[in-house]
């Protein structure tokens, strides 16, 4: 590759490490954008525009990804979801929904049957069940 294509390399990867810095992909590409400006200026070859706002795009791009990480280290660590691992530590799923939404779910009473909105026939559930 000669330098002008190094310098479009570089500008290119330059950009992807700003746009893909919050997934924390900046920091390969930052680096890979440098070492792609080095090569461009090579050979006593100056420093060509686009190499030049490569490098520092992928310098930005470095930076917002250590900054990124950070943030994404320090918010797993402040974090604190109770709810799930009270859910993930109780034996059975359901004494932790009634711990949380009380017993709704009790239809003790046949009467509560008739607020559905259709008609509950016994018999014809029996004779459901024999087919």
């Amino acid at each position: 590759m000669n330098e002008e294509q190094y310098s479009v390399a570089c500008l290119i990867v330059g950009i992807l490490s700003c746009v893909l810095c919050c997934m924390c992909f900046g920091l390969p590409l930052g680096i890979v954008g440098i070492v792609l400006f080095v090569l461009s200026t090579r050979n006593g070859h100056g420093i060509d525009a686009k190499a030049g706002i490569g490098l520092a795009l992928s310098i930005l791009g470095f930076i917002l990804s250590i900054v990124a990480a950070i943030v994404i280290f320090i918010g797993i660590i402040v974090s604190n979801d109770n709810s799930y691992s009270s859910y993930r530590d109780n034996s059975n799923p359901f004494e932790y929904f009634i711990e949380e939404y009380g017993d709704s779910l009790d239809y003790d009473d046949i009467d509560d049957y008739q607020n559905l909105p259709y008609y509950f026939d016994e018999n014809e559930d029996a004779k459901i069940n024999e087919l």
